[in-house]
């Protein structure tokens, strides 16, 4: 089973920085910790065209202690990503070079529509299974406005320099924001809204994102989304709030709505990008998912770690059956039936996961069994799988541990004989608990798929898995048709219906053709008829 892998996603925002380590194991991703730090990168960076040089302090203090916590959680892969201050500030190479070299971070400068992107992915991944994708998406920051449109099934993205510490330092809107400079902002806000979509009164949800969305969201009472997980508010609601929020001063913002310093700052300007946004676009309803450029980043780095530890389980699987083959071959097996064999317990291993729920890493040492669970004929065909085990066992195959090599040799014991024997060997091993309950399960697997080819004439070409009540049914696709031995073909079946109480059934016939049809007719016709076995 491939070892959890720590990874780490940065977003350099223009009014804050924050940090996410989650764990990403075989069947999720588990977040670890998160981090807001309150550097203000725009401070000054979108009227003066540069970064602070104590903004570039603070922020270099702050990337050293995520390097700190990313080597205390031992993570091996990350990606820190910067927006609108530092992506327009003519000093940002002082900034990328001291956080190479102070704090071991480089950090990569995103555009505009690559931040929309990452939002658009991060919001498409939070939706409820089968819930419709927003109207919109406001990504709301500190530098910018990224708007994605949704137009039938695809979406365009668009980057605003609407961000709330940009107008908060442009328009000198410190404090309780007054009327002549709230209708500044609005129309700031509606002109530039113009260039990328005609107002409309078409109604509809929008995600909001962004910090101070998910503030706004928890300011208003109208509770959660319809999905009853995702908090949410209507336009109307927040129009009718506006005078106190944007009239409020810094202060009053922060007692009134509970919110820290750098959040009440801006909290007004926001409040107006959005009502105004919203307003042009016809939205009724903001939705506030609470992702963002940093929750993308970090699913686009458990898809590209999954796609690595893919590769390489891919090329060590192949690996070891290469060994597998080479050992056989060194001993002077013959390995035809095997292989038959192992393509077989494949199949049903593949198409029957859900049912027996073993580990897919699991798959490829039931190949291996396969594979050699007759080697030990070469030394006597006569009690031939206790040879077979005992030659897996020291044959010391390189890509196997020593419990993988417990449990291959033991499939290869346990293929003959009858289940309560096969159990009883299981059983008495020294694997752990939840090692012996695979491996019963694979060597019911091993035991069907031997049984299929009992006669060792690669007979069987495919065989199909349904589940139908509470019985498995294998349908097979053999070269000569049904038979009167077919009986056999689940002789072995038995471990199979102990340790997971289903039956199993099967159904044997040739290849299915598709014949011309009469004329004027249409229809397909099976080649021959077919035989089942219950």
């Amino acid at each position: 089973m491939a070892s959890p892998v720590r990874l780490g996603a940065i977003d350099a925002g223009s009014n804050a920085i924050r940090v996410v380590v989650a764990e990403l194991t075989a069947n999720e991703l588990v977040r670890i910790e998160a981090e807001r730090v309150p550097v203000r990168l725009g401070h000054q960076a979108f009227t003066r065209g540069e970064l602070d040089p104590a903004v570039i302090d603070q922020a270099v203090g702050a990337f050293v202690h995520f390097r700190q916590r990313f080597d205390q959680h031992g993570v091996t892969i990350y990606r820190a990503v910067a927006t609108s201050a530092v992506r327009g500030a003519s000093n940002r190479d002082v900034l990328l070079h001291r956080l190479y070299h102070e704090a071991g971070i480089e950090l990569e400068v995103i555009e505009g529509e690559e931040e929309a992107r990452l939002v658009r992915k991060a919001v498409v991944h939070a939706l409820k299974p089968g819930a419709p994708p927003p109207r919109a998406i406001l990504d709301l920051g500190g530098g910018s406005l990224e708007v994605n449109l949704r137009q039938g099934a695809s979406w365009r993205a668009f980057s605003l320099p609407v961000g709330t510490v940009r107008l908060l330092e442009t328009f000198g809107l410190d404090g309780a924001i007054a009327d002549a400079e709230a209708g500044m902002v609005r129309r700031y806000t509606a002109t530039l809204m113009h260039t990328i979509a005609r107002p409309s009164n078409g109604g509809g949800v929008a995600a909001a994102t962004g910090g101070n969305a998910e503030a706004l969201a928890r300011i208003f009472t109208s509770g959660l989304g319809d999905d009853a997980t995702q908090p949410s508010f209507e336009l109307a609601a927040l129009e009718k709030e506006l005078p106190a929020i944007v009239g409020a001063s810094v202060d009053d913002r922060m007692h009134r709505y509970g919110v820290k310093r750098d959040r009440a700052e801006v909290l007004g300007i926001a409040a107006l990008v959005f009502a105004t946004a919203a307003r042009q676009l016809g939205i009724t309803k903001l939705v506030a998912p609470g992702v963002g450029v940093r929750e993308a980043v970090l699913l686009e780095l458990a898809e590209t770690a999954r796609e690595e530890q893919a590769r390489a389980e891919g090329a060590h699987d192949k690996a070891l059956l290469t060994a597998a083959r080479s050992f056989a071959n060194r001993v002077d097996h013959d390995t035809t039936h095997g292989e038959h064999v192992r393509h077989l317990a494949r199949a049903l291993f593949h198409q029957l996961h859900d049912v027996h729920c073993i580990p897919d890493d699991r798959g490829v040492l039931l190949e291996v069994a396969a594979l050699l669970h007759d080697v030990g004929e070469v030394v006597n065909v006569r009690g031939h799988h206790k040879h077979s085990e005992y030659m897996i066992r020291w044959a010391r195959l390189p890509g196997l541990d020593d419990a993988a090599r417990e449990m291959v040799a033991l499939m290869a014991r346990c293929h003959r004989k009858d289940a309560a024997r096969a159990k009883q060997i299981i059983n008495d091993s020294p694997l752990p608990k939840d090692q012996r309950a695979q491996l019963r399960r694979l060597v019911a697997l091993l035991r069907i798929a031997d049984g299929l080819d009992w006669e060792h004439r690669s007979r069987v070409e495919q065989v199909v898995c349904t589940r139908m009540g509470n019985a498995i049914v294998l349908d097979l696709v053999v070269r000569d048709g049904p038979s009167r031995d077919d009986e056999k073909l689940l002789r072995k079946a038995d471990l199979f219906k102990d340790e997971l109480g289903l039956d199993v059934r099967v159904t044997v016939a040739r290849q299915v053709t598709l014949e011309p049809a009469a004329a004027g007719a249409s229809g397909a016709m099976e080649s021959v008829a077919r035989s089942r076995i219950r």
